[in-house]
Order: structure tokens, then C-alpha cells, then sequence
């Protein structure tokens, strides 16, 4: 109940927040990204931290849209990157209107985040900053990564910048925007990575798991997921050579030869025991996330905090 009243907020002031900017020729693809269906967790995130260290709840809820729009800008600039045509459901940005509109949407967002966070100082507005750069090198390191030049390290090491640091940062920020201690941000902004990390490969491992009506994205587009790393990792020479061709085969024009390829590579998954690895990974870092604020008193954010992390249990 708590958490659902929270995102109403959220949901609440994004909407004003939008409609303040009707001056904006943007404003109608601004409003489309924005007020799309969403899990808001960046802004409940942040909201909770800035809770947990005892602050109030109005005086983190700019800073708490701000992270919002920053992730959105991601989500309009992946699409484009991706080429994909649908978002939650939805026509993409680019898609409705065109290439140049949705960048320059995107590039907007990333403005009122910055503006918005620049309510909260220095500190604040160079952890953002910084979050940003890191999930541009992270978007980087994933749209080049190949089978070859991977592995569970580099995984990680870009799903920390690509995921994990917007997360690391709303949490880190609200416990300062909050008025708590460093050790307090720093507890929190551990536990927003950890939980970030758990997201991600969750997202993974329902990418490899799902039915196959559409390809998964991540497919699709052939992202490296973890559950394909870990196979990579524990096939030998001919299984590697096998799955490249059903790589490369997902690019193909022929639809039927790609689900083919999905459903080979999704057989594949399971019977390596990829997926089992997978969710063995997620469950670690969800137990990682939880044990990283326990320090902290117990109050009901807290408590919600834990409820967000635990529900992505594999």
C-alpha cells in the first residue's frame, strides 16, 4: 500500500511536471515518453533512501523525477539504437514521429534531469553526471560486444554502468538529499547496485525464458544476455561454432529461420544448465541487496525497499 501510494505521487507530479512545459514545441513526444506506463523504480528508489535516513518525502520528489527522466532519455535513445518499433507496447518515439524527434526528446529529458537535480548542489549534481557518462560507456560496451571478446567479467563490468549506476546513484542521492550521513548514502547507493545487478539479470534470464510468439528483444538484436555468456562460457569448440550460426542467423530477413534460431538457442539455454545458473546469480544478488541495508533502522521504506528487491526473486 505504501509503494503503490508513492508511485501515485510520482505518477501525480510527472504529470504536472510534463504539462509545466507546454511552451515546448517537444512537449507532445516529451509527454508520450514520459507519461507511458512505467515500473518507476529509480524514483521510488530514490524517495525510499531520502526515508530511510529520516527526510521527507517533498524534499527529494524533484530530484526523484529528475532520475526519471534521465532513465527515460535511455529508454528513447536505446530504441533508436536498437531499431525497435515498440515500447511497452507502445509505437517508439522515433517510431511515431522520427529519428530526429526522438533524439532530440531524448537529449531534453537528459536537460530537465539535469536541471533538476541541479536543485540539490554539487554533490548531487555531479553523481548524476556521472551516472549518465556511465550509462553511455555501459550502451557502448553492450551494442559491441561478440561472443569471442566476452565474458562474465566484462558482463558485469558493463551491466554495473549500463544498470546498475542509475540505480546506485538515485539511492546514494536520496539518502543525501535526505540529510544522511555518507555512510548511510554509501550503504544505500551498495545496495542500489546490488539490486540494479539482480535487475538486469533478471531482464536476462525472462529474455531467454519467454515464449516465442515475437523473438525476445535481446535476441533479436543478438545482446550478449547472461544466460548466453555462461553457455558460451561452457560450451566447447562445435557448441560455440553452433551457437554463432544461430546468432547469425537471428539477423536474417526470413522470420522463419529466426525462430527457428530463437528456439534452437532458447533449447540450448536450458539444457546447459545456462538458465539454472542464471537464476542461481539473480538470488545471490538479491540476497546481497537485502544484507547491504540491514544496518539501517527498521521503518516502513526500508521495509518497501526490501519487498522491491526480494519480488525479483528467480
Amino acid at each position: 500500500m505504501y509503494t503503490t501510494k508513492t508511485m501515485s505521487l510520482v505518477e501525480s507530479e510527472l504529470a504536472k511536471l510534463v504539462s509545466g512545459l507546454s511552451q515546448l514545441d517537444l512537449n507532445p513526444q516529451i509527454e508520450y515518453a514520459v507519461l507511458s506506463e512505467g515500473k518507476r523504480l529509480r524514483p521510488l528508489l530514490v524517495i525510499f533512501s531520502a526515508e530511510c535516513v529520516g527526510g521527507k518525502r517533498d524534499k527529494a520528489l524533484r530530484l526523484a523525477l529528475g532520475f526519471e527522466m534521465m532513465h527515460t532519455a535511455t529508454l528513447v535513445h536505446d530504441d533508436i539504437i536498437d531499431q525497435d518499433e515498440t515500447r511497452r507496447a507502445m509505437p517508439s518515439v522515433y517510431k511515431k514521429w522520427s529519428v530526429n524527434d526522438a533524439i532530440l526528446t531524448g537529449d531534453a529529458l537528459i536537460a530537465l534531469a539535469v536541471d533538476l537535480a541541479s536543485e540539490y548542489g554539487e554533490t548531487i549534481m555531479k553523481t548524476v553526471a556521472r551516472s549518465a557518462l556511465d550509462l553511455c560507456d555501459g550502451e557502448h560496451m553492450d551494442i559491441t560486444f561478440s561472443p569471442k571478446m566476452v565474458n562474465q567479467e566484462a558482463y558485469f563490468r558493463k551491466i554495473r554502468k549500463k544498470s546498475a549506476s542509475l540505480f546506485a546513484a538515485a539511492a546514494y542521492c536520496g539518502a543525501l538529499a535526505g540529510g544522511g550521513t555518507l555512510s548511510e548514502a554509501n550503504t544505500l547507493s551498495a545496495f542500489g547496485e546490488n539490486f540494479g545487478i539482480a535487475y538486469q539479470l533478471r531482464d536476462d534470464l525472462l529474455d531467454s525464458t519467454c515464449a516465442l510468439e515475437s523473438i525476445p528483444k535481446d535476441l533479436k538484436a543478438t545482446r550478449l544476455t547472461f544466460p548466453l555468456i555462461h553457455l558460451y562460457e561452457v560450451s566447447n569448440s562445435e557448441r560455440r561454432e553452433e551457437l554463432e550460426n544461430y546468432l547469425r542467423l537471428l539477423s536474417e530477413e526470413d522470420k522463419g529461420s529466426r525462430r527457428i534460431a530463437a528456439e534452437r538457442i532458447q533449447v540450448m539455454l536450458a539444457k546447459s544448465g545456462s538458465i539454472a545458473y542464471c537464476k542461481r546469480s539473480i538470488n545471490e544478488y538479491v540476497q546481497k541487496s537485502v544484507q547491504s541495508i540491514m544496518p539501517l533502522r527498521d521503518t516502513v521504506p526500508k521495509l518497501c525497499l526490501i519487498k522491491m528487491t526480494e519480488s525479483l526473486v528467480a
